[in-house]
């Protein structure tokens, strides 16, 4: 576990190449588990820590989508509420039934769905400091950000992801632009994406211009007769200068592109 700044503590492993991250935010009474990974295994140091470090305070887990990476350590929590956004227990019964053809197998402990659900915003207070959950769909219809105004932070789930995001609600780009603009205006020096470093909002820049411009270079290439399988457009021409993508979100991009180009 590694403290991120007073309080709040994070803790990243390896799924399949993406780096991938659960938090804790220490407070008084509650004590709150951002994302449970990929298995009860993996989230283990996190269980670990709160036996040393929270013992008799109340454990709120928070699903920040129902994407396999988040939930499915859910189990390693038995007493806790886990909370999600309203539509976030049928998305995961819908890939545990088969389906999302992308749904790695779950842990044999399964994957216990959240009991604590919301719409648009969720806010839990204490020792006068309020932890805010707000619904931010686009890379899935069910995504959430954690906002901690008194500390300026906010811990952005798939919502923000670098070097790029990956697709993954239909018909989402334009609401998942509306949603990051929504989120410049929040009053916060550091984002924590479940997927890459902290980072200031510069983030939110660079990830809506990505989306935005797949889109519509997508849209130019297919109007133009371009082969779907065939598409010339190299990652870097959506990203910030001197930004270098590993294999992983290199395929990433790759499958953004298809995509995008199905949804066109």
């Amino acid at each position: 576990m590694k403290e991120l700044a007073p309080s709040v503590w994070t803790h990243v492993i390896d799924a399949e190449g993406f780096p991938t991250l659960a938090a804790v935010l220490l407070m008084p009474r509650l004590v709150f588990v951002v994302d449970t990974l990929t298995g009860p295994t993996e989230v283990a140091p996190v269980v670990d820590f709160l036996a040393s470090e929270a013992a008799g305070r109340r454990v709120v887990v928070i699903d920040t989508h129902h994407h396999w990476d988040h939930v499915f350590g859910n189990s390693a929590f038995p007493e806790a509420d886990i909370v999600a956004q309203r539509a976030c227990p049928r998305l995961i019964q819908a890939e545990l039934q088969g389906g999302d053809e992308s749904l790695r197998l779950p842990p044999p402990e399964g994957v216990p769905l959240p009991n604590v659900t919301f719409g648009d915003r969720l806010t839990y207070s204490d020792a006068e400091e309020a932890v805010h959950l707000i619904h931010t769909p686009g890379h899935s219809e069910d995504s959430l950000v954690v906002f901690l105004p008194q500390r300026r932070l906010l811990l952005g789930g798939d919502t923000v992801e670098w070097p790029l995001p990956n697709f993954g609600q239909r018909d989402g780009a334009d609401e998942w632009i509306r949603t990051l603009r929504q989120l410049k205006q929040l009053p916060v020096d550091l984002i924590v994406p479940s997927h890459g470093p902290t980072m200031g909002k510069t983030i939110l820049d660079a990830n809506e211009r990505y989306i935005a411009g797949v889109y519509e270079a997508v849209a130019e290439a297919k109007a133009a007769g371009a082969d779907r399988n065939e598409l010339d457009l190299p990652v870097e021409r959506f990203l910030p200068g001197g930004v270098v993508v590993d294999d992983v979100y290199a395929d990433a991009h790759r499958e953004n592109l298809l995509w995008a180009w199905d949804e066109i």
